[in-house]
């Protein structure tokens, strides 16, 4: 439906991160999607790490740092679970931990400038592995593409590589 019109389709593919949860309710097959908190920094050294030519993504202990260009650097990110009472609330100190968990095995980064930080919720599935790729159970033709938490970015493109497969 949308709005009061019945729209007919082929093939229907939920991807709607959070959004994942009420659509599939109206479908009567429900799938449980909840928010996790992230949260990561920007910062930037006077020299970029190692070869300007050669920035690769590194990752260790579960920190990420991704080089962005002109020596500034992306580095994450917090896991962040939603309170008693559902919420889910930025915790600096949680930041902070990333920021010396990320230095301490990048020690050059304890002279960059913070830039900038931020956060967002991330889509996680609850009592099944992240993603949800594929069938929406009952259905032949509701496809799943959702649930990717932390790798939304990251998989995005093997993810449609797989609901094109499932189509053809």
């Amino acid at each position: 439906m949308l709005g009061d019109e019945a729209i007919d389709v082929d093939w229907l593919v939920v991807a709607a991160g959070l959004g994942s949860t009420p659509l599939t309710t109206q479908l009567a097959k429900s799938i449980d999607v909840r928010p996790v908190l992230g949260q990561a920094l920007q910062l930037k050294l006077a020299n970029p790490l190692g070869h300007r030519e050669f920035q690769p993504v590194i990752t260790g202990d579960d920190i990420h740092l991704v080089p962005i260009g002109d020596g500034e650097y992306w580095v994450g990110a917090t896991v962040e679970f939603p309170n008693q009472m559902g919420e889910v609330i930025a915790q600096a100190e949680l930041l902070e931990k990333v920021r010396q968990d990320a230095i301490a095995f990048c020690p050059a980064l304890a002279d960059a400038t913070i830039i900038r930080t931020w956060s967002g919720v991330r889509p996680r599935p609850e009592g099944i592995a992240a993603p949800i790729i594929g069938h929406l159970e009952g259905y032949n033709n509701v496809l799943l593409a959702t649930g990717h938490y932390r790798n939304g970015v990251l998989l995005a493109p093997a993810t449609a590589l797989a609901i094109r497969e499932i189509i053809l």
